[in-house]
């Protein structure tokens, strides 16, 4: 990964002594673990999804988790982290 040396504050880069490490403008790192959000972030975000799919009339049928089906339409969806896929009739 590459950061842009000018959005870094100098105290950060006089701190960790980064001026060796700046190469046309840019400090490259290399990633070796990753976090992208808290683990209870999830059950909060589904949670209310639920919520809102269920004012309009959807529910996820119990047998089937990630499908939303509507309780009077032939209209289901399926939503897996940040894809979704659809079904419908006419």
């Amino acid at each position: 990964m590459r950061i842009p040396v000018n959005v870094i504050p100098p105290e950060f880069i006089d701190l960790y002594n980064l001026h060796d490490k700046v190469k046309g403008g840019y400090i490259y790192m290399e990633i070796q673990m990753g976090m992208y959000g808290l683990p209870q972030s999830g059950i909060s975000v589904n949670k209310l999804l639920m919520e809102r799919l269920a004012e309009h009339g959807y529910f996820e049928p119990p047998h089937m988790p990630g499908l939303f089906m509507h309780k009077t339409r032939p209209v289901w969806f399926t939503l897996v982290v940040d894809d979704f896929g659809i079904k419908y009739i006419s």
